[in-house]
């Protein structure tokens, strides 16, 4: 979880923009910024043991075929805006 939080590129280019927001970048508050980062790293704690539990509670009332159904309305959701950002890239 922390791997793939700290390479995803709008991660780290959000965090830039509130440490900038909070002033973090001028002067040396080492405490303001721990805080700032301990409060992210329990929010997202928090959020993954939620959802994660949530899938738990879930798991037992999914059989294949609805994963099945998942998986495949998924699959064309991505597709479809796959096709729509092709479509308005080339337009330019």
């Amino acid at each position: 979880m922390v791997a793939l939080t700290l390479t995803n590129p709008m991660t780290i280019l959000s965090f830039v923009a509130v440490f900038a927001g909070f002033g973090l970048g001028s002067s040396p508050d080492y405490l303001a910024a721990g805080v700032l980062v301990t409060g992210v790293f329990i929010g997202s704690a928090l959020w993954w043991l939620l959802l994660s539990g949530g899938v738990g509670l879930f798991q037992s009332r999914v059989d294949s075929g609805w994963m099945q159904l998942v998986n495949r309305s998924s699959g064309c959701i991505i597709f479809a805006f796959g096709i729509y950002s092709l479509s308005t890239s080339w337009s330019v």
